[in-house]
């Protein structure tokens, strides 16, 4: 089945995102690249090049970590207990949410043998052939003489069309089993297709309009590089520009032209130019909120390049008032566009939080309690209002809010640590040892590396003790 514009789309931000990660994780960069490489992964889960550099990084940090000992038999015990929620949603037929969640049980450990031959079986019965592969290389890097995974790996090959290193796979296990002539002929087999395949003509070889098939994807794909390329410099750009003017003025009422425009600008750091076209949009729509929040968004990036080249001439005092001015300004702009735009409960969670981090805890809290009737805010609005409520002295206001969002929370994701954490801080605030040991206890179980859980671990542990 072809693939439609959209997920040529998307498939190539994927690929952008992917290169730069590629590239951050070549610096040295390795947390930014995992964050990349996840990020690329949730646009196209099935690209075998995004899924091996997400798997190669998450080993990276992992032991870059140097995870182990108590701690991480502990995180492991954790993750362990999830395998029977991704059995469950497997059977419940929903695979996608099987592999996010076992995805998380992968970050605990990647190496862990046991963890790679689950993955791999969740990967297998939810349809994603190149995580499989992800967890037979790590096997057969730990089992190099093992048998059955090589020749296991070797399978998972011939399924990529990756015939060669099928072949070497098969080696590895024919010596191991040389009366093997199952393994014989699946060694012949790769062979011969690896010899086939090495031209790259196989694909398209007998198809009727193959190759003009292949002449039209190239040009889709090129056009849409084009449009969606993630920076437009130099000629590029200005040829860009001048296309997308000619657009506007042939059809002055379509906002995608203005937004068009304006993106080139902000690619090449020209602000104030994008900021004029986002206002000829609003002229055209004046009661359109998402090219109010990319006006300001970009007004916002004016702030840093101006601060940043005050930086670079050494006025660091002109840069920190700049700094000052910015974060008015974006106070200021929030405010007014909640003040027009009263309904939108994404907005209202904004405001929250900018509340919140001014310490202004009653504002917080009134604009927590209308964001939490966003189905998206809900949960990280009860979030924060509980906090706000934990700032102001009420703790038990804070528990009931807390309660209600862990009890919507089926995994122990970084929200959820977030709110049990918090429970535990209560708890153990309000001399319930025994308590905030259980709340710490599961998150120390899930991420021994989160905020400073250890060391709530080892002050309740020795007030209990």
């Amino acid at each position: 089945m072809a693939e439609s514009i959209s997920d040529l789309q998307r498939k190539m931000k994927a690929l952008q995102i992917h290169d730069k990660a590629v590239k951050a994780a070549e610096r040295g960069s390795i947390e930014i690249a995992l964050t990349m490489s996840r990020q690329a992964l949730s646009l196209a889960p099935h690209e075998k090049d995004i899924r091996h550099q997400f798997h190669e990084t998450r080993v990276r940090v992992f032991r870059a970590a140097k995870k182990g000992g108590f701690g991480l038999k502990m995180a492991e015990m954790g993750a362990q207990m999830k395998t029977s929620k991704v059995q469950n949603l497997l059977k419940q037929n929903k695979p996608d949410e099987a592999m996010i969640l076992a995805e998380e049980i992968m970050d605990v450990n990647p190496l862990s043998p046991s963890f790679n031959e689950f993955y791999f079986d969740v990967a297998q019965r939810a349809g994603y052939p190149e995580a499989q592969l992800s967890a037979m290389e790590t096997l057969a890097g730990a089992c190099p003489n093992d048998r059955a995974i090589m020749e296991r790996l070797g399978d998972t090959y011939v399924k990529h069309e990756v015939y060669g290193r099928a072949a070497d796979c098969y080696r590895k296990a024919s010596a191991a089993a040389p009366t093997d002539l199952n393994l014989q002929r699946k060694l012949k087999d790769a062979m011969a297709k690896n010899t086939m395949t090495a031209g790259g003509w196989e694909e398209n070889a007998g198809k009727v309009g193959g190759f003009q098939k292949m002449i039209r994807d190239k040009e889709l794909a090129a056009k849409l590089d084009r449009e969606s390329k993630a920076q437009v410099i130099g000629d590029d750009a200005e040829i860009a520009i001048r296309d997308a003017k000619a657009k506007i003025a042939k059809e002055p009422k379509n906002i995608n032209y203005y937004r068009a425009l304006a993106r080139i600008y902000i690619q090449n750091k020209r602000f104030d130019e994008a900021l004029e076209t986002f206002d000829a949009a609003r002229k055209v729509n004046p009661s359109d909120p998402e090219l109010d929040r990319n006006w300001s968004d970009t007004k916002i990036k004016s702030y840093d390049l101006k601060i940043e080249a005050l930086r670079a001439a050494g006025k660091e005092a002109e840069a920190e008032e700049m700094e000052v001015e910015q974060a008015q300004f974006a106070f200021d702009d929030l405010v007014r566009r909640v003040e027009n735009y009263p309904n939108d409960l994404g907005l209202r969670y904004e405001l929250g939080v900018m509340y919140y981090t001014y310490e202004a805890y009653d504002d917080a809290v009134q604009q927590f309690q209308l964001a939490q009737r966003s189905p998206k805010h809900r949960l990280w609005a009860l979030y924060y209002l509980a906090c706000s409520f934990k700032q102001k002295g009420q703790p038990d206001m804070a528990v009931m809010q807390l309660e209600a969002a862990a009890s919507q929370l089926q995994v122990m994701d970084d929200l959820k640590k977030h709110v049990i954490y918090t429970l535990g801080q209560i708890a153990e605030e309000k001399g319930d040892i025994d308590a905030a040991f259980n709340y710490y206890k599961d998150v120390y179980a899930a991420d021994i590396g989160f905020e400073d859980i250890d060391a709530c671990m080892q002050r309740v542990h020795a007030q209990r003790g």
